[in-house]
């Protein structure tokens, strides 16, 4: 979702991802590049255009997965925006300390139930 709403404002968008039947998913009309490959690893990284990039979004299923690529863009292309998917609220907090920009499917769904409950 977060790849077409980019391509749909103009943006290039690449997608890189391990899984050939999640590539294969993804609406080949938007114009988003998608490449085979692995987002811990240098090499499929720059294959990616990660020099070329302004944003890094690592929203693998693992969160030690999403943290190791999101610390290997910070550190080693420089790049400053840089968000790892996290699923683990108490994991989120940890790597909030380590100085990545997380997000939490599940913290965020807890506070919309939070909300929710006390409209």
């Amino acid at each position: 979702m977060v790849a077409r709403a980019m391509a749909l404002e103009g943006h290039a968008v690449s997608i890189l991802d391990t899984s050939e039947d999640n590539l294969r998913r993804l609406p080949d009309h938007l114009g988003v590049i998608t490449l085979l490959g692995d987002g811990t690893l240098e090499q499929d990284l720059r294959r990616a255009g990660i020099e070329e990039a302004d944003v890094f979004v690592a929203v693998e299923e693992r969160d030690s997965r999403n943290a190791l690529a999101a610390q290997k863009v910070r550190h080693l292309f420089n790049l400053d925006k840089v968000i790892c998917n996290i699923g683990d609220p108490v994991r989120q907090d940890m790597y909030l300390a380590l100085g990545l920009e997380t997000v939490s499917p599940a913290r965020a769904a807890s506070d919309m139930i939070l909300q929710a409950i006390h409209r």
